[in-house]
Order: structure tokens, then C-alpha cells, then sequence
């Protein structure tokens, strides 16, 4: 049967690591020479490349989210053309002009744990970008504050943070929860509502909405509402 693949487009070591995490998952990442692709099962009974172009462009804006709350700090993956290997092995190539959604990544270290013995010591845990992946698959408000935090403007991180709170019945279950002290809420909403402290980032344009003491920097506001996300995934079932 022919298998269909969607070629990858970004930082050699950044895609590496992303194989690493995604072998045992469906779908995954496999690497032919220096030549990365995304592939899955599902895409076996498909006739038409647009069709695989289409699930691996949602698949991608899913793990695009996934790994930047997980790293935090990413910069774009691409899909390339649309591959698909016949049962004898030869290849046809489909290419779009228009670009396909993003992931982003970074290059960065991996930890390995050193046991007793010297040796690295095997985890078998579910991998966090997998977890939110899964997660994120099956529920659309985490998926629809995931891509609000990646904008990383402050109005699509304010409505990050709606999203969340009106998951949870309000600003004082997430304080209940431990996920956010009232004081960084107040800093936040204040600050991301202000024109004095934001200028034209703001989310009003009203001089009415007066900024806090301290006003919040963006990146301390990405921190603090990628961290409650973290958390609120973490707590669903």
C-alpha cells in the first residue's frame, strides 16, 4: 500500500528532537538522509495529496502549540511539499505556491538522566508536547487558548487567559487552584487593559483602564499565562 508523507522544513536538530519524542506516536516523524517527514496511519486510504495536506496541517497547528508552551521560546517549521512513496518505491512529489501552517522550535539541550551505574536511566512517562497534544486533540478550548498564546501579542494572551478562566468558573477558582495569586491576575488584566501602560497593544483604547503600579512586561505575561495553561492541562482528565 502507498504511504503518504508531508516533508518538514526547519532546524535539523530542532526536527531530530521532535523524532525522538514523537517514535512511538501516531503520527510521528522518520528521517531519510537529512530529509525529515511527518506521516500517519490515517493517511494510508487517502487518494488526493490536498487531503493529506489538509490532516497535516491541522496535525502540524496542534504540535505547533503543543511544543511552544512546552519550550516556550520556538521559531517556525514548515511543511514542504506532499510525498507519496508507491509500493515499489518510488515517489511522487506534490508541491503548493501557499505556505502551510507553522511549528516552531528552537535549538536547545536534552537532559539525560545518568542512573547509579553510569548508565542513562530509561522514562517511560508520557512525554509533555505528547500529553498536550492529546489533550489539546480532543478538547477545542485548550487547543483555542494554546494558539492565542503562540500570537504572543498581548490581546490573543488576554483572550488565552479568558479562555481558561471561563473554563474554570472564574478568576477565583484559578486562585483556589494555587495556578495564579490574585496579585499577578490584577497586574496582568490591568496592565493588558491599559493604553497608558501598552499604547496601541492595548486592549482598550479608552484612557478609562488605568495601568498597575508595576505594569507586567509581555514576556512576564507570557510566562505567567503559559504557566496557568500548563497547569490546567495538567489538571483535566
Amino acid at each position: 500500500m502507498a504511504e503518504w508523507r508531508a516533508q518538514l522544513q526547519g532546524n535539523n536538530l530542532d526536527l531530530q528532537e521532535l523524532k525522538v519524542i514523537l517514535s512511538d506516536h501516531d503520527p510521528t516523524i522518520i528521517q531519510e538522509n537529512s530529509d525529515f517527514y511527518l506521516k500517519s496511519k490515517n493517511w494510508d486510504q487517502l487518494e488526493e495529496a490536498q487531503q493529506v495536506r489538509e490532516l497535516a496541517s491541522h496535525i502540524i497547528g496542534l504540535l505547533d502549540s503543543a511544543a511552544y508552551i512546552h519550550f516556550r521560546d520556538t521559531a517556525p517549521i514548515t511543511i514542504g511539499h506532499i510525498v507519496r512513496v508507491k509500493d515499489d518505491g518510488s515517489k511522487d512529489s506534490f508541491v503548493f505556491a501557499e505556505g502551510l501552517i507553522t511549528l516552531r522550535s528552537r535549538l536547545r539541550g536534552t537532559a539525560t538522566i545518568i542512573g547509579p551505574d553510569g548508565k542513562p536511566v530509561e522514562n517511560h512517562q508520557e512525554h509533555p508536547i505528547i500529553k498536550i497534544l492529546r489533550v489539546s486533540e480532543k478538547n477545542s478550548s485548550v487547543a483555542d487558548a494554546l494558539a492565542f498564546l503562540r500570537k504572543s501579542d498581548w490581546i490573543s494572551i488576554y483572550k488565552a487567559f479568558e479562555i481558561v478562566r471561563d473554563e474554570v468558573n472564574g478568576k477565583e477558582e484559578i486562585i483556589s487552584h494555587g495556578w495564579l495569586t490574585r496579585k499577578n491576575i490584577n497586574r496582568f488584566t490591568q496592565t493588558a487593559q491599559s493604553r497608558d501602560a501598552l499604547g496601541d497593544d492595548a486592549r482598550h483604547a479608552s484612557r478609562k483602564y488605568k495601568p498597575p503600579k508595576d505594569p507586567m512586561s509581555i514576556h512576564e505575561a507570557k510566562a505567567i499565562i503559559g504557566d496557568l495553561i500548563q497547569k490546567w492541562i495538567d489538571s483535566l482528565p
